[in-house]
């Protein structure tokens, strides 16, 4: 990932970029002349999100693209535009989140917090690995949280039985961390790694209008937390770091290789949860057949 001033900087996909840690991320990235594809989710939004990176980018102009990440065909749909604009991404940041303080279903017909969290990275990382894999190296990172739960009840993944907003938070943030140590497995040896972060708590606009409790937790984070911009400083290493050439199935935490909570590497789980977001997504693509050719044609 190291180049020359003069040289194009790699080519970074930013999701949840409107705003938050993906808006102080995409910003940090223009800066150091690095081309931004920016995704979101709101038209207006995005396209003001998109003006302010361009005012700092000192290589290629950003690029906005709009998609509603809590739904398969937008995914798709975004998936289909990048194929047609780009022969290859360096990068993908997986960033974009929600926290739904009462259960609601997607267009889909899936838990929204689950949905947009976990299955929209796991569903966008799996169109794009072709683009990945074009690449002379690539990486895959995902925006955690220290929160992530201790443990995964299979029968309850979707809040079926029982729902909190910030149960339903903190499973798809644990779901995160185990994809992340999954892909890395089944991409190990392969030109491409994976690893994760959590930026720690960070005084930025998510859950400001959600009132009740998820509104009065988001507002204490806020009086408490540092700004985006700490956060984003970790995924910008995490992203470009000549370090992080070839470190993989890393959890990042204040900037540093951490230790996540003990279920995360449970092999186990992890393939379990990845054969059931196959099912809930029918991605086009297998990640682990897909690496295994790469590899026998890079030999």
């Amino acid at each position: 990932m190291n180049h020359m001033a003069t040289d194009p900087g790699p080519r970074i996909l930013v999701t949840g970029a409107s705003s938050g840690i993906g808006l102080a991320t995409a910003e940090q990235l223009a800066a150091r002349g690095d081309e931004v594809i920016m995704v979101s989710r709101d038209q207006a939004r995005g396209a003001a999100a998109r003006q302010r990176v361009a005012d700092q980018a000192t290589g290629a102009a950003p690029v906005f693209l709009a998609a509603d990440l809590a739904s398969q065909a937008s995914i798709r749909a975004l998936s289909a535009l990048l194929h047609e604009r780009f022969d290859s991404i360096d990068v993908l940041i997986n960033n974009a989140g929600t926290a739904s303080p009462r259960r609601e279903l997607t267009v889909d017909g899936i838990e929204m917090t689950f949905a947009t969290n976990h299955l929209a990275p796991f569903l966008l990382t799996h169109l794009v690995f072709d683009l990945l894999s074009a690449a002379p190296a690539a990486r895959v990172i995902g925006t955690t949280s220290e929160s992530h739960s201790r443990r995964l009840d299979f029968d309850n993944l979707q809040g079926e039985r029982k729902y909190t907003f910030f149960s339903a938070y903190a499973r798809s943030k644990l779901a995160n961390i185990l994809f992340t140590y999954e892909l890395a497995r089944r991409l190990a040896g392969s030109r491409i790694t994976a690893n994760c972060f959590t930026p720690g708590p960070s005084a930025t606009n998510f859950g400001r209008d959600a009132g009740g409790a998820m509104g009065l937790m988001s507002g204490l984070v806020r009086r408490v937390g540092r700004g985006a911009e700490s956060g984003a400083r970790t995924a910008v290493y995490l992203a470009t770091s000549p370090e992080m050439d070839e470190a993989t199935g890393l959890y990042y935490f204040h900037g540093k290789a951490a230790h996540s909570k003990p279920i995360t590497y449970d092999p186990g789980v992890a393939a379990r949860l990845w054969v059931i977001s196959e099912q809930l997504t029918h991605p086009s693509r297998e990640i682990a057949r897909e690496s295994r050719e790469s590899l026998e044609v890079v030999q």
